[in-house]
């Protein structure tokens, strides 16, 4: 078995590396800058990257099916299509295609991805984001038409989403649980049910809150751990932890799979002030390699209506 190799993207250090989307098609990778208000594509090949700015924090970016050059960010409490041809111009807002929680004006969208059928599941930070915060935030989804679905509630840090066709089964983070959670999965209806722990940290004597997650093709959980310095590769069909990836930063926000063969793990980072501000290197991005996994192609977003 080849050895874990970790590098670093030639990308500057992010305050809050987010949403990392590998486009298969492009063979780029698109991310966030939280706190810099900052979308990102850098280019696998050159090794370059190009950034612009938006008015209110993005907290993803996902590109639409079948429409170049548009994506879907937040901006705030909405869901919000782009344009943006790749340039340091800033984006073109076009429209809103949702807004959430208007009872919690403070609320925020975070973590979102595309569904096996491109429908878009994504939830909101509460009001405050510490433990024993209200659960003021819910999990979403937003079909093709538009229409918004409350799937889940009583939630305070939304974040981690990905699905296992083969075994029904969505699994989901609310980081302040320090858990994964399970539920069962309806491809066609898009609903989730039988809500359940596949992993805790907690129960496993691990440090840190689970953030972005993404699945490989064996169904294993890969899970980026605020505060841990390291991800996880976790069997959630076991409840069982199969490897530690440590990475040299200790606030790993998210990760996903990309490159030509899908076997590349790529993790964004952060450098924020929570309980002291950490030293450099910390908000790189990296690519981890020699993992002996692959993953399945991040999905589009598909909306059916201009």
């Amino acid at each position: 078995m080849s050895p874990v190799v970790i590098e670093k993207l030639e990308l500057d250090p992010a305050t809050l590396g987010e949403g990392p989307h590998w486009h298969s098609e492009e063979g780029v990778l698109y991310m966030v800058d939280i706190e810099n208000y900052t979308i990102i594509k850098y280019d696998r090949t050159t090794r370059k990257h190009i950034k612009a700015k938006l008015e209110e924090k993005p907290h993803f970016i996902l590109p639409i099916e079948g429409k170049k050059d548009h994506f879907l960010v937040t901006q705030g409490r909405k869901v919000v299509e782009i344009e943006w041809t790749a340039d340091e111009n800033p984006p073109k807002i076009l429209r809103t295609v949702t807004e959430v929680d208007k009872e919690y004006p403070k609320n925020v969208l975070n973590d979102g991805k595309a569904d096996p059928l491109g429908r878009l599941f994504t939830g909101c930070l509460s009001e405050e984001t510490t433990p024993g915060s209200k659960k003021t935030g819910s999990l979403y989804r937003i079909d093709s038409d538009g229409t918004t679905t409350k799937l889940a509630t009583d939630i305070v840090a939304s974040n981690g989403l990905c699905w296992d066709l083969k075994e029904k089964a969505f699994y989901y983070i609310d980081s302040l649980s320090s858990a994964i959670q399970g539920y069962d999965y309806d491809v066609e209806t898009g609903n989730i049910s039988n809500p359940r722990i596949a992993f805790s940290l907690i129960d496993n004597g691990l440090k840190g809150y689970p953030d972005g997650m993404t699945i490989d093709t064996d169904g294993n959980l890969w899970v980026a751990v605020f505060g841990g310095s390291n991800v996880l590769k976790i069997d959630p069909r076991k409840k069982k932890l199969l490897e530690t990836i440590d990475m040299p930063v200790p606030q790993v926000t998210s990760v996903t799979f990309g490159g030509p063969n899908l076997d590349m793990l790529y993790v964004t980072t952060a450098c924020l002030d929570f309980n002291g501000k950490p030293d450099p290197p910390s908000g790189t991005t990296y690519a981890v390699t020699g993992i002996s996994a692959r993953g399945h192609p991040n999905l589009k977003v598909r909306l059916d209506y201009n």
